[in-house]
């Protein structure tokens, strides 16, 4: 899975110098980490146009960025009902959906872009992992064989294949159809494809989590990841208890990834 903080990738698109003038305002605002005048900004430019699609999709960028899911779903809400031809912006509300804990919501809107945009089905792990946690694991699987095609290398497709088919048949079964790695060059990912394949234990993940030596902010990002996939295997085995104790010490480890926000929608998830 990518290391981009997805929740800022589209405030470019939104916010380019051809934009009016109140929108350029606002994407200076934010650049320079003036979160409150951004917003202000684009609340004058919907009041000033409010049938425009532009000042919403701008706004849910922002509150996106701040983790306000509930805020930014009800602005792509109007964005849409406003302009419903722009396939990347159910991309952008399924995301926001997934967030907040709207798992079935959430794969409508993916399903929808993927509609407007076939060619996409390939790349879209997000969907994979929102197939996974409406309980559709055969379908989740298809979703990351499919992904294995564009994307061989990576420890983390292989993970939920393995957890998908775990759930939909056995973890036996998971095991003998893990998807093979030789390369994933991330922190520990490589020591968590050997715990998948049943030749690693827990320690050896968070031992090669902080063999390298890595800097402050780079450690604290391989203990995410070590714990996250501890606590995932763990899950899949049916060892609630060890998957409780991981996946929790993962959000004690904030990164702005798109997986730390699969991470706090799991242990939400567990609570309840």
């Amino acid at each position: 899975m990518k290391y981009l903080f997805f929740l800022l990738a589209v405030a470019p698109v939104l916010f380019a110098e051809e934009q009016p003038d109140l929108l350029v305002q606002a994407q200076r605002a934010y650049s320079k980490g003036l979160t409150d005048e951004a917003v202000a900004n684009i609340d004058a430019f919907i009041k000033q146009s409010p049938e425009s699609p532009k000042g919403y999709l701008a706004r849910a960028a922002i509150r996106d960025a701040l983790r306000q899911y509930d805020k930014s779903i009800a602005d792509y809400d109007k964005a849409i009902a406003l302009d419903g031809k722009l396939a990347d912006n159910y991309q952008r509300r399924g995301v926001a959906r997934f967030m907040a804990g709207q798992i079935k919501d959430c794969l409508a809107d993916f399903d929808k872009y993927l509609e407007m945009k076939p060619e996409e089905k390939p790349y879209h792990w997000q969907r994979g992992i929102a197939l996974y946690y409406a309980g559709r694991f055969e379908d989740g699987a298809k979703q990351f064989e499919l992904h294995r095609t564009v994307n061989a290398e990576d420890v983390e497709n292989a993970a939920w294949h393995f957890m998908c088919e775990a759930r939909w048949k056995t973890p036996a079964e998971a095991k003998a159809a893990l998807i093979p790695i030789e390369n994933d060059s991330r922190v520990p990912m490589m020591k968590v494809h050997e715990l998948f394949a049943g030749r690693a234990s827990e320690e050896d993940v968070m031992a090669a989590a902080t063999a390298n030596h890595a800097p402050p902010a780079q450690l604290n990002r391989q203990l995410f990841y070590a714990h996250l996939y501890i606590g995932l295997y763990f899950e899949s085995i049916g060892n609630n208890e060890k998957a409780k104790e991981h996946l929790t010490a993962a959000v004690s480890h904030e990164v702005s990834d798109y997986m730390y926000g699969v991470a706090k929608v799991h242990v939400q998830l567990m609570k309840k």
